[in-house]
């Protein structure tokens, strides 16, 4: 029998893995949330997983986040489920939404993009896992030729980060986002989360769609001007969450403790919950069993008086969904057992 803790868990969940016997088995773990990624999901995708969760653990709340003014890959060809990159090999990047990405071409689902690419600036891709530098710059509509300098295996539709490039404004909130939302919202999700949040403004956009409900509005801090502006962001949200992979992107990785330690205090003093996520069990998306700096992370994200700990792609991809969320319940349990008997 498990002790209760007052730390909560959310994990990812893919619309492939949402089958009845996969959630309840991890609400047994410890799992009290699950977060649906809309960038990969429509809203038929949607309504089925909200009524798979409910009707096998109905205990377990929801959250939806959206798409927000992101910047992702296309999707890959039906048929291929990666694509490896090696260092050094030379690929061309466009900007277009309708592209398909495939060996040797880069598809970005933000036309124009590319006009604003020059020559040594560096793209990064699924969180930074993947690192190009542009070669050559647009000079018609063939696209950018870039070198890949950090290479990997790219999947479908994976976040685009440019941290030198002033890029072209882009909306709050999208057509899909749009669309996403008003399902979320007929299927009683209870919180959303805004992704890539600029400013209060863009917490305002999402707040006027979901007036009249009682829907729990998160601010997901993930970019340079969301660090900027943090204070008018929180008065604007109800709570804030910390988004680690692309906020590492954004600004120097050495800075995200810090940030992390701030929004926790900052929204300790005003009495609005915080979640934080990316990367706190990632080496068991591959083995059964974590590393000790990332059950240290886990705990002194406790200490911190964290609200919520969300695991990402550890859940909705990784090899040990289940274990994972069973290693950071027990890590919670142990670090709160502490904090009680000081």
């Amino acid at each position: 029998m498990t002790r209760p803790i007052s730390t909560h868990i959310m994990a990812t969940m893919a619309d492939d893995r949402c089958t009845a016997a996969f959630v309840k088995e991890m609400a047994d773990a410890g799992m009290d949330s699950v977060r649906i990624n809309s960038a990969h999901v429509d809203p038929h995708s949607i309504a089925a997983m909200t009524a798979t969760i409910r009707a096998a653990a109905p205990e377990v709340a929801i959250l939806m986040d959206t798409k927000g003014p992101e910047i992702r890959t296309t999707s890959l060809a039906d048929d291929v489920d990666s694509i490896t990159l090696a260092d050094g090999d030379r690929l061309t990047l466009v900007a277009d939404p309708h592209a398909t990405t495939r060996p040797g071409l880069i598809a970005i689902a933000v036309a124009g993009l590319d006009k604003y690419l020059k020559p040594g600036h560096r793209i990064l891709i699924d969180d930074g896992a993947i690192e190009l530098t542009v070669a050559e710059s647009a000079g018609n509509e063939d696209g950018v030729t870039a070198i890949v300098t950090r290479g990997g295996k790219l999947g479908s539709r994976k976040t685009v980060a440019a941290p030198e490039v002033e890029l072209p404004p882009l909306p709050a909130v999208s057509e899909r986002d749009r669309v996403n939302i008003a399902a979320a919202i007929e299927c009683g999700v209870s919180m959303i989360a805004h992704s890539f949040v600029r400013s209060a403004a863009d917490v305002e956009a999402v707040r006027s769609l979901i007036a009249g409900t009682d829907i729990t509005l998160y601010a997901k801090i993930e970019c340079r001007e969301a660090v900027e502006n943090l204070d008018e962001i929180l008065a604007a949200a109800d709570g804030l969450l910390v988004a680690r992979g692309d906020l590492g992107t954004q600004v120097a990785v050495e800075r995200i403790p810090a940030i992390q330690h701030r929004i926790a205090c900052l929204c300790r003093t005003v009495d609005k919950p915080v979640i934080v996520a990316t990367q706190m069990l990632d080496s068991m998306e591959r083995n059964p069993y974590p590393t000790r700096a990332e059950v240290s992370d886990i705990a002194f994200a406790v200490l911190e008086g964290i609200d919520t700990l969300l695991l990402t792609g550890e859940t909705a991809r990784g090899a040990y969904p289940v274990r994972c969320v069973e290693v950071m319940r027990r890590t919670i349990e142990e670090t709160e057992a502490y904090l009680n008997n000081l």
